[in-house]
């Protein structure tokens, strides 16, 4: 992961505090298994997936001290593989002399920069000084929902609490997904059993859902999450299996029945020859068993038993 030659003045100077290093080694341990996880994505993705990282970790440090805080990170990757993240300086402050129209139409231009809960607390500021302002209706779940919560229509939501509860149930799924289909793919590249390539980045796609755009509909997002959860419970529910199916397919070759018959199918005699023959012939049966072939054939076992589930779960969601 490349970065410019050229660093801001800060790193060079500053000399990271405790608490600082003990946030950069957080942060860099999890830019490592990021790159780990992500291994196999384009360059250009995974440096996304790094810089984002950098930018959540670094929004609850104040300004004043994120020059420190991420020259500590800096430390961390000295070298060719540095990671470039954002250099948080606050800008410079210009002291202009500007009348309250001046004022109150900038502030109308920015109003959609603010976040909701910024709005509710200029709302209430403006109620207090004297202005109309519509009452926020708030976010009502479906019945269904609020019952599998354990919740009434009475109880108000915290929407504080329902962003930040949001926030970490996406990175929960996307990190997830991301994951399990590229353990899909290692194990079973030629299956029929993919993802759309319009799906890839589930993070943007719900993005865009999110801000209203009409090219993604509600049974996309629903459609990309329920193959998630598909391929996800089937490789789980075949880990349990896959010992028996594993001793099934070595009992099938290597049973002391099962090398007799054959050895007794081909040249009958007397016992002795054919004792010797069993022997000989499991000797060359063990000869084709190898640490690779054992793995091979407990990896082609998931991937069928995992086939398997997901197909039976869309032929009845037909």
């Amino acid at each position: 992961m490349p970065g410019t030659s050229e660093r801001p003045e800060p790193f060079a100077v500053m000399q990271p505090v405790p608490e600082a290093r003990s946030w950069a080694e957080n942060v860099a341990a999890r830019l490592w298994m990021l790159q780990t996880s992500f291994a196999d994505d384009p360059p250009n993705a995974r440096h996304e997936y790094l810089v984002e990282e950098i930018e959540r970790s670094i929004k609850d440090i104040v300004e004043s001290r994120r020059s420190e805080y991420l020259a500590a990170l800096m430390e961390r990757f000295p070298g060719p593989e540095r990671i470039d993240a954002p250099y948080f300086k606050p800008p410079p402050v210009e002291k202009v002399e500007r009348s309250a129209q001046e004022v109150a139409d900038e502030l109308l231009v920015r109003l959609p920069e603010l976040s909701r809960e910024a709005k509710v607390v200029l709302a209430q500021k403006l109620q207090a000084l004297g202005f109309i302002v519509s009452p926020s209706k708030g976010i009502e779940l479906p019945l269904e929902l609020l019952g599998k919560l354990g919740m009434t229509p009475k109880e108000a939501l915290d929407e504080e609490r329902l962003t930040k509860l949001f926030t970490a149930l996406l990175e929960l799924v996307v990190t997830l997904d991301h994951l399990i289909w590229n353990v899909w793919k290692n194990m079973a590249p030629k299956s029929s059993v993919r993802r759309d390539q319009s799906s890839d980045n589930l993070r943007r796609t719900v993005g865009r859902y999110l801000s209203g755009d009409r090219e993604v509909a509600t049974l996309q997002i629903t459609q990309m999450l329920d193959k998630t959860r598909q391929l996800t419970a089937g490789l789980l529910s075949a880990v349990g299996p896959a010992g028996e199916i594993f001793a099934r397919k070595y009992l099938e070759k290597f049973a002391p029945e099962k090398i007799r018959a054959v050895v007794e199918s081909k040249s009958p005699g007397f016992i002795a020859g054919v004792e010797q023959k069993c022997w000989r012939r499991y000797v060359e049966l063990a000869a084709e068993l190898s640490g690779h072939a054992v793995e091979t054939q407990i990896v082609e076992g998931i991937v069928a038993y995992t086939e398997e589930l997901i197909s039976r779960s869309e032929i009845r969601g037909r």
